[in-house]
């Protein structure tokens, strides 16, 4: 892959990053960015899966709690 166009203040900013990071090179400020980029992606890929399940188990529980209702209601009056 050849260069990448940046500008001058994207230039800085990668410059300002690299020497606060400790990191010698540009390329190796880019890894580490793409190394984090990926992390967080599968952090949000992962949050979205369980709230999926969470939301399809819900209703799934929501479903049961209300076919069970009655079944709970009629127990106490006869327990009286």
């Amino acid at each position: 892959m050849g260069a990448i166009a940046v500008s001058k203040e994207e230039e800085h900013q990668i410059d300002r990053l690299r020497k606060e990071l400790r990191i010698p090179t540009k390329s190796g400020l880019i890894r580490a960015a793409l190394k984090a980029l990926e992390k967080k992606t599968g952090e949000e890929r992962l949050r979205r899966e369980i709230q999926e399940s969470v939301r399809r188990c819900a209703a799934a529980d929501k479903e049961e709690n209300r076919e069970l209702f009655p079944a709970g209601v009629a127990r106490r009056i006869r327990d009286r």
